[in-house]
């Protein structure tokens, strides 16, 4: 049976700290304001794929920095248009909150699943941390799928799951921008809802991943509702077991690079009306899985 740490000792271009038994990792001795060679970000995307996020403490990023840094796992997105951009490095979308507009996404979720092609994965940065409070949390769906009886992944990988932004208060959102509801209209036609296998594989990896999550899955295909519904809520509370969890206490300076295909996160808003702001880059390539 392999230790942690031998998974870590494969890694010989940087320091790798196991976080937790099941998922996560601090990577140590890089310096991420220098330019990396081939060598190290090929690493970096092994050791993604392996811990499935990883965290980098004490690091002085510019912007520019921050992204040039990303780019080792994938290309950079370009921003959803109701988050804030930073004005000189338009890859960089502000995730901010304030005493006058606490904001905190409270919930788990995989991050666009509602697109055919998802993203590769997230980089945040921390920019103001409040003094307590503001963690966040990731879970693994590889960890959540392998802890099911043989018979229920087997039952599972037959099954595919309908995702839509429409459940997960976008469409509040875009009323109270727009009561006319031309807004909402208009990303209905651009973004109507797409499926996925309950189960994917990880193209790295090799392992498979439960790929449903509660803020962008509406319901399993050919289920009667009350199924899908009970089926769901199983699945989905999957992602609240400790033992599958990281979970990061913020300091300024710390970086988080995440794997969007094999993992959840939720963001804890138990810290208003303290101020916490991030710069997050969404990491995508042209085919997902």
């Amino acid at each position: 049976m392999s230790h942690p740490n031998d998974h870590a000792a494969a890694f010989t271009r940087f320091g790798v700290e196991p976080y937790t038994p099941t998922i996560g990792a601090l990577i140590h001795d890089l310096d991420l304001r220098q330019p990396l060679d081939e060598a190290t970000r090929a690493e970096l995307r092994a050791a993604l794929a392996r811990y499935e996020v990883l965290f980098f403490r004490d690091q002085e990023l510019t912007p520019r920095q921050q992204v040039d840094f990303t780019r080792s796992f994938g290309e950079v997105a370009e921003v959803k248009a109701f988050f804030p951009r930073l004005e000189d490095q338009p890859e960089i979308e502000i995730v901010e909150s304030t005493a006058q507009r606490p904001s905190a996404a409270s919930n788990w979720h995989s991050d666009i699943t509602w697109r055919e092609n998802p993203p590769l994965g997230t980089s945040l940065y921390a920019q103001v941390i409040p003094a307590h409070g503001g963690d966040t949390l990731w879970a693994s769906l590889t960890a959540a799928y392998a802890s099911l009886p043989a018979a229920q992944q087997a039952y599972l990988e037959t099954l595919t799951a309908v995702h839509t932004w429409e459940i997960s208060g976008w469409t509040e959102y875009l009323l109270r921008k727009d009561a006319s509801g031309e807004e909402l209209r208009a990303a209905r036609a651009k973004y109507p809802p797409v499926e996925h296998p309950v189960v994917r594989v990880h193209p790295v990896t090799g392992k498979k991943i439960l790929y449903v999550n509660p803020t962008f899955t509406s319901h399993i295909k050919g289920l009667k509702r009350a199924d899908s519904d009970a089926l769901l809520a199983q699945l989905f509370g999957l992602a609240q077991v400790p033992e599958f969890q990281a979970r990061l206490r913020w300091q300024p300076g710390t970086l988080a690079v995440w794997d969007n295909r094999s993992t959840q996160h939720y963001a804890v808003g138990d810290f208003f009306p303290q101020h916490r702001k991030l710069h997050r880059i969404t990491i995508t390539v042209d085919k997902t899985f």
